[in-house]
């Protein structure tokens, strides 16, 4: 890292942020790594130990590090929920979001679908349908919302991709203050039938019809999205 330049003083938190984010990444950091302490940072950079202190939180809110009180700064680069979390409410900024996100998520777990055909595990699949009993048997439309989204975070679990994962956490959240009260049990019923259907087309390892049982599940959830997200606001 380069001492901050007088000229450059009245950025002097971002450009000291940044300085950091670079020496993280060339240095070759990881998770549990700690950086040099204030006062170092601070004679470092040629800074006061405020404008270190001011960067050091800024980075803790990006969740690139965990601040330690009476320890120090520590990286947390395998910790990418603060990240998401903020992606997640510029999502719910933007209220013409939905198709987006619709499009993100097929296209996520249509990879998942390929991923359990080439190499289906019978555990996995078992796990599956007993998600789609639970579903069945519930009359809690809560309950029935959270197994519903087990099942598509259980496609996901297939892909072995924590970042897949994470997005697909990220666009349930975003959809999470939905109201399932307005489910019929027409839907609920169809739901549980795309589900089970998917399921057979994967033992069956009958990718082109797997693929086009989501494509359905999911455009129907879609057309049924909007409209409850309606009618929660206007209540």
């Amino acid at each position: 890292m380069k001492p901050i330049e007088d000229k450059e003083r009245y950025t002097l938190s971002k450009i000291v942020r940044d300085n950091l984010r670079e020496y993280i990444m060339s240095n070759n950091l990881s998770t549990g790594d700690k950086l040099p302490s204030e006062r170092d940072l601070a004679s470092m950079l040629d800074v006061s130990r405020v404008i270190i202190r001011e960067a050091l939180h800024s980075l803790e809110a990006s969740g690139i590090l965990t601040i330690k009180h009476g320890e120090g700064a520590f990286v947390n680069a395998d910790d990418s929920s603060t990240i998401f979390n903020n992606l997640l409410f510029f999502w719910q900024m933007k209220d013409k979001k939905i198709e987006e996100l619709f499009e993100l998520r097929l296209l996520l777990e249509k990879t998942a679908i390929e991923h359990l055909i080439a190499k289906t595990s019978p555990d996995h699949l078992v796990e599956l349908e007993n998600n789609i009993k639970l579903m069945s048997e519930t009359e809690d439309l809560e309950k029935f919302k959270e197994y519903d989204i087990e099942f598509h975070r259980g496609l996901i679990s297939a892909t072995k991709n924590e970042l897949f994962s994470q997005l697909v956490d990220i666009i349930v959240q975003y959809f999470s203050n939905v109201s399932p009260s307005n489910l019929t049990q027409h839907d609920k019923d169809q739901t549980i039938q795309e589900h089970t259907l998917i399921i057979e087309a994967l033992k069956d390892k009958d990718e082109q019809l797997a693929l086009k049982l989501l494509d359905v599940h999911l455009q129907r959830s879609k057309t049924l999205t909007p409209l409850m997200v309606k009618k929660l606001d206007s209540s």
